[in-house]
């Protein structure tokens, strides 16, 4: 079996002078791009990286980001990839929590990576490296690891089990959830996908989520293919109308709030998009007025996908059904199966409301150093994200509500129970319920429901800058309510679904 550095081997024989990255800047060949990733691979192993063992990367998109993850694919060290949006107190966490030896760190988040430098149990001495100029001792140059290093293919026997990535969805406060994927389920991933998609060696793919995300398997399929990306570290939906046109892209994925924007933009009109013939979106519930505004500003080329880190590709709706199947997300993906079942696990006929369980040959293989949470998401080989959906007669998909707590805002899943915790360490705060309420711009944002304690007060803002010290922008709660007491249930349990069901009452969206 081969990994994704296999296939990239492969493309630099195939294809040696075809341009497979840009970043606008630099473009590389195939050949240049695979000579690059076998410096990093090489570079990596001199400098004392082992097979087996994991290295963290937190940066911004970049084509370093993708070198690194073909040369780990190469020498067989698994990649931590880290949300650069978290403050530096939760990458602390997360970074112990994955066992990562070493991290390759974006040259902006220098200053903030040394505010935690010490408290990263793990880190070895030299186990620092800078994209860029470093700006502190002991820190090492990515160029400079590279320009000791062979441009030849690495002699390591890759482990097709093995994990290779490791992406965090939750837990920076003390109780992280790491999704492990093998080279095996990320190769499958990708070649199923592909065949589902229909991106080959042709496409042009704009690559503008982050590389963090579990989503980057759309740039990483498009090279399997043969294909070329176009790196993005910075979203301008001006200079992403400009990309588009000018280079004539052919597919590219992005969130809800990111099209919005993009559909916003007064440039819209004047953009060609002839040489765009897919435009995927996915990682949150996609409005039809947004759906429709693309299929007239855009055209007919919207791919919905249904899916999550964990499960990989679910359910496809392709353009021509966008405006036949409303509030629909599609059909299984090529090779998935999936079953709608009751709380007994029966599977329930069309037009009935169950949980959605998938089975893929592309979906996790574990949550990191915990047995349990595995246990509840896998059974007997089907996933469950807790998502209630049905199907219909055409056996098309739906997904109908949330059975999880989870908050879905930007693409990103925010855990209410984490954001819980930390007002509840607020000496005012008696006691507190965050859901996830509806948001034009952001598909969801969090809001806080607080009872205090007898004789305390703190103001809005207050409780909004105690969050900010200790959570990221994302999880903060944008709406704060303070209520003499909570809903709850005879046995005492908060009834936060009927506090976020009055939120949702009337909207075509409830998840």
């Amino acid at each position: 079996m081969i990994s994704l550095g296999d296939t990239l081997r492969i493309n630099a024989e195939k294809f040696p002078n075809k341009i497979c990255i840009s970043d606008g800047n630099r473009k590389l060949t195939f050949k240049e791009f695979n000579q690059r990733v076998n410096k990093v691979a090489n570079g990596l192993t001199a400098h004392g990286l082992g097979k087996g063992e994991k290295i963290a990367i937190f940066s911004r998109n970049c084509i370093e980001y993708m070198e690194v993850f073909h040369a780990c694919a190469k020498i067989g060290v698994c990649l931590v990839t880290l949300n650069f949006w978290l403050r530096p107190s939760e990458v602390a966490v997360i970074f112990n929590h994955s066992d990562a030896v070493m991290i390759i760190l974006g040259e902006q988040y220098q200053e903030s990576m040394f505010s935690i430098y010490k408290e990263l149990i793990k880190l070895r001495t030299n186990g620092l490296i800078v994209i860029g100029n470093p700006k502190f001792p002991h820190w090492e140059s990515y160029e400079n690891i590279l320009s000791k290093a062979s441009q030849w293919e690495p002699e390591v026997q890759v482990d097709w089990d093995a994990p290779f990535w490791l992406i965090y969805t939750s837990g920076t406060t003390g109780d992280p959830k790491g999704v492990v994927r093998s080279h095996k389920r990320t190769v499958l991933d990708c070649w199923l996908a592909l065949i589902e998609f229909g991106l080959g060696k042709n496409d042009y793919f704009l690559a503008i989520s982050p590389f963090f995300h579990g989503v980057t398997f759309f740039p990483l399929m498009v090279l399997q293919a043969g294909g070329k990306i176009y790196v993005v570290s910075e979203y301008n939906a001006d200079i992403i109308l400009e990309i588009m046109s000018n280079e004539k892209i052919t597919a590219s994925f992005m969130v809800p709030t990111v099209l919005d924007v993009l559909l916003n933009s007064k440039n819209i009109e004047k953009t060609s998009f002839k040489s765009l013939r897919m435009l995927v979106t996915g990682a949150a519930p996609l409005p039809t007025k947004t759906k429709e505004r693309v299929m007239e500003k855009i055209g007919p080329v919207l791919f919905e996908f249904y899916g999550a880190t964990e499960s990989g590709y679910v359910t496809v709706l392709h353009p021509e059904d966008q405006l036949r199947k409303i509030r629909c997300c599609g059909q299984q993906c090529f090779g998935a199966e999936i079953e709608i079942r009751d709380l007994d696990g029966n599977s329930l006929p069309p037009g009935q409301v169950g949980e959605l369980f998938s089975k893929w040959p592309g979906r996790f293989d574990e949550y990191y150093k915990n047995q349990g949470k595995t246990a509840e998401a896998l059974r007997d080989d089907w996933f469950t994200a807790g998502d209630l959906g049905m199907k219909d007669e055409e056996n098309y998909y739906y997904i109908v509500d949330r059975k999880t707590d989870m908050i879905i805002s930007g693409g990103e899943n925010i855990y209410p129970r984490e954001i819980e915790d930390i007002l509840k360490s607020h000496s005012a705060v008696e006691e507190c319920a965050v859901f996830g309420i509806p948001d034009e711009r952001w598909g969801e944002a969090v809001k806080a429901v607080i009872v205090l304690k007898p004789g305390y007060s703190i103001s809005e803002q207050g409780i909004k800058e105690y969050c900010a010290a200790k959570l990221a922008g994302f999880k903060r709660p944008k709406e704060i309510e303070f209520v003499k007491e909570l809903p709850k249930t005879a046995s005492g349990k908060i009834m936060k679904k009927s506090l976020r069901d009055e939120q949702w009452k009337d909207r075509e969206i409830k998840v």
